[in-house]
């Protein structure tokens, strides 16, 4: 999905500023897909000359003025189209899952180091998925897409639990690095 698209599909649980949209795709859409924030703004104020969206200025005391973004029934259509058609393919893109297919080329301590960061992160990543699933009034999509999460980094834990040891068996206990003068 491109930017305008991501932006509409944030605009489907209701109207938001711009604040309020960014800090939505820093912390919930970037943990999904691959986010640029650069041109958010000028992106809402495409989608407002479209016609997809409108928006209205609150003035605030002592602040600067914001505008509340909301969907219009063209943009809701919009985005229900670019849901339909989109490309849902699941990818695996991954640098530890690279890097580890070299492992047995590494010392083993930097292998440990890799199992260990990734533990942690899906450690963290487990957390937030607990402390969304307790906000309160989520929808069925959200529900399933928080278990879905839930599966793979459960899964992912425990494949590195069960099998770490053995991929590290695998790996030196050190190498020699050359570096190129």
């Amino acid at each position: 999905m491109n930017t305008k698209e991501l932006l509409l599909s944030v605009l489907m649980s209701g109207p938001a500023t711009g604040y309020d949209i960014k800090k939505t795709m820093e912390n919930e859409v970037s943990t999904l897909l691959d986010v640029s924030l650069s041109n958010l703004y000028p992106a809402l104020n495409e989608l407002a000359s479209e016609g997809l969206v409108t928006y209205r200025k609150v003035e605030q005391d002592n602040r600067p003025n914001k505008k509340i973004y909301e969907l219009t029934e063209a943009g809701r259509g919009a985005c229900l189209n670019a849901l339909m058609s989109g490309d849902a393919r699941h990818r695996l893109r991954s640098e530890f899952i690279f890097i580890l297919a070299y492992a047995p080329f590494l010392p083993r301590w930097r292998v440990k180091e890799l199992l260990d960061q990734r533990l942690a992160d899906t450690n963290e990543t487990l957390k937030d998925l607990d402390r969304r699933e307790a906000e309160e009034a989520l929808q069925e999509g959200q529900k399933f897409c928080i278990g879905f999460g839930r599966a793979m980094m459960e899964a992912q834990r425990d494949y590195i639990l069960n099998h770490g040891a053995s991929l590290l068996k695998s790996c030196p206990e050190d190498v020699a690095v050359l570096t190129h003068a």
